[in-house]
């Protein structure tokens, strides 16, 4: 089924009056995909049902059609590693252990094949401009709802390759739409596939995800069959709540997460993100109707096997970006203002140091096991 998976390679930039003592500089791209996959379990994690990490498996193929620009970013690192130990060197000081980050590990099955691939080009790109051998620390963030032990065990079985490359790693299990690192403490971050789910935390106190489909503040009053939808990209949402949720949720999640990361990277650093966007044809059924979660509620309904309010109350927490949503959000995260207590002092609108080079649709295949 069609969707489009979004690539996002960015570095982020100084202002002008501090780029002789900080340049950052960007990159960026956007996918599109067919595929036939499984929506996730939950929208507090991946990893609650066992049949993700068999299926997860399938979205391999978005992994590979982005590894050019995984690939570009590794060339810059190299570069940018050996400068740097070129006069730790000369200065008699031990080369440091550069820090790569994967946002959004699930079970970690797809992560390690990736990871390997940008290792593998890292140290080939080093070694032939005459680097240093270049130690590593990988940290694995994933969801707290997620299963830690099954990451920890896929970890595990990659002992060997983690010793021979000397590669430090650990396992952080947090939602990455809060601080995560200290301040310029990374050297590049990679997430594939998780920045579709939204910040699940934003609602009212003591309320819950299902007040987003209100989001517009008509309460439903404009009539119940403004509720009958679960994915807020299927043809059958009503323009102004989508709208709504793109401008209120979308932007400012993504430009939260952007802004927080700006803060964490070190100069110069880089940052490739690869989400689900759209047009996707697991929401958007090519006969114009309503997904499938809200096609098979509104039949149960019809049965008596549902009440109504269940489906008007059912939201599930996607939002199917375009490259202008991306692009819009990024300038959002310009000058979203962060609390210093959660930077950890420095700069309050960290965003506006990031840069958008590429963005790009890209078509991919993906099929699942028959039986998935």
């Amino acid at each position: 089924r069609d969707r489009i998976i979004g690539s996002l390679s960015i570095q982020s930039i100084c202002p002008p009056k501090m780029a002789s003592s900080r340049k950052m500089m960007a990159a960026s791209s956007f996918l599109q995909d067919k595929t036939e996959s499984t929506t996730p379990a939950s929208s507090s994690s991946t990893m609650k049902i066992d049949s993700y990490a068999i299926t997860s498996k399938n979205q391999y193929d978005a992994h590979i059609l982005t590894r050019d620009m995984l690939l570009a970013s590794m060339e810059r690192l190299a570069k940018r590693c050996n400068l740097e130990d070129r006069g730790t060197i000369i200065d008699g000081i031990p080369i440091r252990r550069r820090r790569i980050v994967d946002l959004g590990s699930a079970d970690g099955s797809s992560s390690m094949e990736t990871l390997k691939f940008a290792v593998h080009c890292l140290k080939n790109e080093s070694r032939s401009s005459g680097g240093s051998p270049m130690p590593l620390h990988i940290t694995f963030e994933e969801h707290p709802a997620s299963d830690e032990v099954k990451l920890r065990a896929v970890l595990n079985a990659h002992d060997e390759w983690f010793h021979k490359n000397d590669i430090a790693r650990d396992i952080l299990m947090r939602s990455f739409y809060e601080p995560l690192f200290a301040p310029e403490s990374v050297d590049f971050m990679m997430s594939y596939i998780c920045l579709h789910w939204l910040d699940c935390t934003d609602f009212s106190e003591g309320g819950s995800i299902s007040e987003w489909k209100t989001l517009d503040g008509t309460g439903g009053k404009k009539g119940t069959s403004d509720l009958e939808w679960t994915f807020i990209n299927e043809p059958t949402t009503p323009e102004y709540i989508r709208e709504a949720w793109r401008t209120k949720l979308a932007h400012v999640h993504l430009a939260k997460f952007l802004s927080l990361r700006s803060r964490e990277l070190r100069p110069g650093a880089e940052l490739l993100l690869v989400m689900v966007g759209r047009p996707n044809e697991f929401v958007n059924p090519s006969d114009g109707g309503p997904g499938p979660l809200s096609r098979a509620m509104k039949r149960c309904v019809e049965r008596g096997e549902l009440r109504e309010d269940v489906l008007h109350q059912t939201v599930i927490p996607y939002f199917l970006r375009t490259t202008s949503d991306v692009k819009a959000a990024l300038e959002m995260a310009k000058t979203l203002e962060i609390n210093d207590s959660l930077t950890m002092g420095g700069t309050k609108t960290p965003g506006a140091l990031l840069e958008l080079v590429e963005c790009r649709p890209v078509p991919a295949s993906i099929k699942g096991d028959e039986d998935a």
